[in-house]
């Protein structure tokens, strides 16, 4: 319904069989984000997520409204997904819906003195036993667009779960469920980013973090652990062990003896169902207007492989190209940074 108010398309959630029975969806631009949560504000995150369907932005996507819509979530709906009495809802939330409402997806690019930090939302609000959320309609293709993939997350496991490294793993892990699927070993560097360990200027937030014996325990043995005792997860989750490191879930790929990466060691229990096989291809087919950033991606592809043609490379091309490399944006298939690629882009820049 729209409320006349404050003109925006209102989404009131009373009870929580308003909400899935089992799982909520994350974009695959989300799942590889580099975003730094607390398990509370993840928490939050999907509850938002577990209401948010397309059909509620098609008003603004066909430009017949400029308002994102209002999401709001009443007290028995808050008392069931975060495990709180009702005087525990303020107290517990004000600081959690603080933190997330400073949240921000975004680059930097000191040289050439650009910035784009994104919110995650525009408004966080509580009032009268209800949280209201307002997403970023700047992020519009972030939340709705599943063409490039998704992650079918299992809130009850992900909500049991107390860690906040815990829950990043298991929606990563969450991303790759269907046997035509598969999560290739990562880099260290790009978990720190995966795991939002990184500033804004894309250093670690802690030093610590810097050597891989703390970064492994902390965010992957840990929460590997976590997830092996949580009768949630692992009624659908299974951990193997590496036969020549013994590590439970993961196995380190070596450059000399020097971790670079890792390669997790995983399987889920039961297959993909029908239904949601049905589901994944029916999202895969929807389409959203293309991110004005991977507008900029396709530019900057197209000067680079005709240079010197095309011109030359702007600042702005060069701050989309970034996004690619940190995971912000998606590549589409018929775009690929080759070598011939490569040799081309410090001509076209330089």
């Amino acid at each position: 319904m729209t409320d006349n108010r404050n003109k925006r398309f209102q989404i009131s959630t009373e009870n929580s069989q308003e909400l899935p029975n089992q799982f909520f969806k994350k974009s695959h631009e989300l799942v590889f984000s580099q975003l730094g949560l607390s398990a509370r504000e993840h928490d939050m995150m999907a509850l938002f997520l577990s209401r948010l369907n397309r059909e509620h932005w098609e008003d603004f996507l066909a430009k017949r409204d400029i308002h994102a819509p209002q999401y709001t979530f009443h007290s028995d709906v808050l008392k069931e997904w975060f495990g709180l009495s009702s005087k525990q809802l303020y107290p517990t939330l004000r600081p959690v819906a603080e933190r997330l409402a400073s949240r921000k997806v975004g680059l930097s690019n000191d040289d050439a003195q650009e910035f784009d930090f994104i919110p995650l939302f525009a408004r966080v609000k509580y009032s009268k036993g209800a949280l209201t959320i307002v997403p970023n309609s700047e992020l519009i293709h972030a939340y709705v667009d599943y063409s490039a993939g998704h992650a079918q997350i299992n809130h009850h496991a992900f909500r049991s779960l107390k860690s906040e490294h815990s829950k990043r793993l298991y929606t990563l892990l969450s991303r790759f469920k269907d046997s035509g699927t598969q999560l290739h070993p990562q880099r260290i560097e790009s978990l720190h980013a995966l795991y939002g360990l990184l500033d804004e200027k894309g250093n670690l937030l802690k030093k610590s973090y810097s050597q891989n014996k703390v970064f492994i325990d902390r965010c992957l043995k840990k929460p590997i652990e976590e997830m092996s005792q949580c009768a949630d997860v692992s009624k659908e989750l299974e951990f193997l062990i590496d036969e020549k490191s013994g590590n439970l879930g993961f196995a380190p790929v070596m450059q000399g003896r020097r971790i670079i990466a890792v390669e997790f060691l995983y399987r889920w229990k039961q297959p993909v169902n029908q239904a949601e096989k049905q589901a994944r291809a029916a999202l895969a087919q929807e389409t959203v207007p293309e991110n004005p950033m991977l507008q900029l991606v396709r530019e900057a592809y197209n000067i680079v492989m005709m240079y010197p043609l095309e011109g030359r490379l702007n600042e702005k091309h060069l701050l989309a190209l970034q996004s690619v490399e940190l995971g912000i944006i998606t590549l589409p298939e018929d775009i690929v940074f080759d070598e011939i690629f490569r040799q081309n882009l410090d001509k076209a820049w330089g």
